[in-house]
């Protein structure tokens, strides 16, 4: 007799599908900045490189720094479009080299500086510079710039105002909450008052505590006094 054919071999269970890679966080300016510094200590030449921004956009990052921060950068700038407008057929007033420390100051530095000068028409060239081609306006350069520092000014004040208001904004909400809570003292007391004479003579000597263990004539004083401070420091 033939042997039964013999059963057909267990499949082996299918490989679980690879997890899909999740997509690659964008960088931030500092992790950008941090990154070129490793390379530039490690020897390597870093890129000047970054993603375009309109004007306007360059312009809101910018401003959105700090006076101490952007600084650097309008003084740089200011000078460079002076000497442009001063001598505006000269190539080497229209070229800066990144690499260079005091250029790098304001340009490299400072969140937006490089992409604030390619919206008005200067290019990154030769891996470390950046240049304004010839047939470029001098005079819009000098405008351009004078623009965005009057943008970082009012951007400043603007943020001084709101500081100021918000300190205004957070004591008189301290005074309104100092006197909700002795105006509900008052009441209190009020109320214990009222309860002690409706008992009668006979008990009229047995008080309750009052929340701040203080008599109750000498908690009023305390309590109209701090009252006339507030009326003294609203008016």
């Amino acid at each position: 007799l033939l042997a039964p054919p013999a059963p057909p071999a267990a499949k082996a269970p299918a490989a679980p599908a690879p997890a899909p890679t999740p997509a690659a966080k964008p960088k931030t300016d500092a992790e950008r900045e941090a990154q070129a510094v490793a390379m530039a200590a490690a020897g390597l030449k870093r890129s000047y490189d970054e993603d375009q921004l309109s004007l306007e956009e360059a312009t809101a990052k910018m401003t959105a720094l700090s006076d101490t921060k952007i600084r650097p950068a309008l003084e740089l700038m200011t000078k460079m479009t002076a000497n442009i407008a001063k001598h505006p057929a000269e190539a080497k007033y229209r070229k800066m080299r990144l690499s260079n420390p005091k250029v790098a100051e304001g340009l490299v530095h400072v969140p937006g500086a490089r992409q604030f000068l390619r919206a008005v028409g200067w290019a990154l060239v030769d891996e470390e510079f950046i240049e304004l081609p010839l047939a470029a306006d001098a005079q819009a350069q000098v405008a351009a710039v004078a623009a965005l520092a009057e943008a970082a000014l009012k951007a400043q004040e603007g943020r001084r105002v709101a500081e100021l208001e918000g300190r205004r904004r957070e004591a008189a909400e301290k005074v309104a909450k100092a006197k909700a809570e002795r105006e509900a003292i008052k009441a209190a007391m009020a109320k214990d008052r009222a309860e002690v004479a409706a008992r009668g003579p006979a008990q009229a000597s047995i008080g309750r505590k009052l929340p701040s263990g203080l008599g109750g004539s000498s908690m009023q004083a305390v309590l109209d006094d701090q009252d006339a401070q507030d009326k003294a420091n609203a008016q």
